[in-house]
């Protein structure tokens, strides 16, 4: 289940190779950097040989989910119901290989990559259908469907469906083979235990062969001295332990749609190249860690551990979202879904905690900025009395510097449909992530809540519910305070309330975390 069995045009080195419109894919696994300590950094080379690392094994584990027509049928039902009508495959679609290169979404145009998705996705279909019918007919085992099987294996590999998407794929295919999990780890430990060797070198051994009956002889060439000396009796118990542990191994195959042991070598594969994945996700969350806590700490006035919770998703987005063939750093698109995270997260929980006498300094900024939109930030520190920090975070409240997502498209005319944000990301060569850094990124989290309320909204909510360091109120003390009736400042809340379930963030709140 190696990618180089691939129909392309694979270079020579472990570099990929950047043709006028897509690339080709290494023609070998780019081996793991080492990090010379927790903190370490990624030269531009490594996290491409990362984000490489991370598409092969994802086409692998395509492979790998071939042996399973039920989770492909799925699979394939989620990319056209992601498509739709109107063909939006940016929320459906990655990669696709044709003409020997690998294509993104964003690089032809859209209607062409969407046939091209229809014509991959349409022969796969036939090719599950031809399986099916094999297996209706007892023909499963057969040469003829492994030829079928081998060429589904080939289609999948050609297509890279939406993280989210292949993501659920994996997940399904790892909950059914949960129980087989479980008794391949229990012969594991079994052989470990009784032999006395570690762990992997009995993965090693086994390599797969679950219920191969050689894997005792091989046990015998590799185990040790101490099988040497087993006595007749125990050598007797041990061979009859494995052999009812491979017995239970092989029931429990037998269950799935494609001959137990091509269930077997898919669930072995699948684990391999899982690992393999999750390496690459680990080594650019370790080498990436002071990004995210310089980041967090511009949101110090809300809770640290949520932030930082919300920026290790958006890490974790940016890293499945990473292009290492376009040549950008990876800090470029990290800093922007990190950002992104935080500020869909904070609005989710209602926990963005404005300082007490917000409001009094809210509406002399606004009054000041409405005689001059372009007052310069020394002037509205002198107007509030406030320091520059300060000011700068209350800036968003007054309707300045609203959130855009990555995903968005452009309105403009000209534009196409895939055209979004991601297209004005920065190259290498720019300072983008120093320029955003630099930005206080609290102004992000500090603008939701007034981007949605209008100040009446926003000072009821927020004293209502005790939000930041603001004691709760009840009715009567609102009232009182606002010079209303209890039942129109019940109006405002509900008013409020209702803005903000039905706000602009609530789509992409959904897609980010819909899992």
């Amino acid at each position: 289940m190696n990618n180089a069995v691939l129909k392309t045009e694979v270079v020579s080195s472990a570099a990929a190779k950047t043709t006028a419109v897509g690339f080709r894919l290494p023609a070998t696994m780019p081996s793991l950097p080492q990090l010379s300590d927790p903190k370490g950094l990624l030269t531009a080379e490594q996290e491409q040989d990362l984000g490489f690392g991370i598409i092969m094994g994802q086409l692998d584990l395509l492979r790998a989910l071939a042996v399973d027509t039920e989770i492909v049928l799925l699979m394939l039902d989620e990319i056209w119901a992601a498509m739709g009508d109107k063909d939006a495959v940016s929320k459906a679609v990655t990669l696709i290989f044709t003409d020997g290169v690998w294509v993104r979404v964003d690089e032809i145009d859209n209607k062409d990559f969407a046939a091209l998705t229809r014509k991959k996705l349409n022969a796969i279909q036939t090719l599950v259908a031809e399986l099916n019918t094999y297996s209706k007919d007892g023909m499963d085992g057969t040469l003829f469907a492994a030829v079928v099987r081998e060429e589904l294996r080939q289609k999948l590999s050609e297509i890279v469906p939406y993280d989210y998407i292949l993501n659920r794929a994996a997940d399904q295919f790892r909950a059914k083979c949960k129980s087989l999990n479980l008794l391949c780890k229990d012969l594991v430990e079994y052989i470990a235990a009784e032999v006395r060797i570690p762990r992997k070198k009995v993965e090693g051994i086994v390599s797969g062969n679950w219920t191969s009956p050689k894997l005792i002889s091989s046990l015998l060439q590799s185990g040790g001295y101490e099988l040497k000396f087993y006595p007749p009796v125990e050598m007797r118990r041990l061979r009859t332990g494995i052999i009812d542990r491979q017995n239970k191994i092989m029931e429990s195959a037998s269950t799935g749609q494609a001959p137990a042991a091509e269930l077997l070598a898919s669930w072995s594969a699948f684990g391999r190249f899982d690992r393999q994945i999750k390496a690459c996700v680990e080594l650019f969350v370790k080498a990436n860690f002071r990004l995210v806590e310089r980041m967090v700490y511009q949101y110090k006035f809300s809770d640290l551990e949520v932030v930082r919770s919300a920026a290790n998703m958006g890490l974790v987005r940016a890293i499945y979202r990473f292009a290492p063939d376009k040549g950008f750093k990876f800090s470029t698109i990290a800093v922007s879904w990190i950002q992104q995270s935080i500020l869909r997260d904070l609005n989710q929980q209602e926990m963005i905690r404005l300082p007490e006498g917000t409001y009094e300094v809210l509406s002399k900024l606004k009054a000041a900025l409405g005689e001059n939109p372009n007052a310069s930030l020394e002037s509205l520190i002198e107007i509030t009395g406030l320091k520059e920090d300060d000011v700068r975070n209350l800036m968003f409240h007054v309707g300045i510097g609203k959130p855009i997502s990555l995903d968005s498209t452009f309105q403009e005319g000209g534009s196409a449909e895939s055209d979004g944000m991601h297209e004005m990301l920065a190259d290498t060569n720019n300072c983008f992530v120093e320029e955003v850094l630099e930005e206080n990124a609290s102004n992000y989290i500090t603008g939701v809540l007034a981007g949605v309320l209008g100040e009446r909204e926003l000072f009821v909510v927020v004293n209502r519910f005790g939000i930041g360091d603001v004691e709760a109120k009840t009715l009567e003390e609102m009232s009182v305070i606002m010079t209303l009736s209890k039942e129109r400042v019940r109006q405002i809340q509900c008013q409020a309330l209702a803005k903000l379930r039905d706000s602009e963030f609530g789509e992409d709140l959904f897609e980010l975390w819909e899992e």
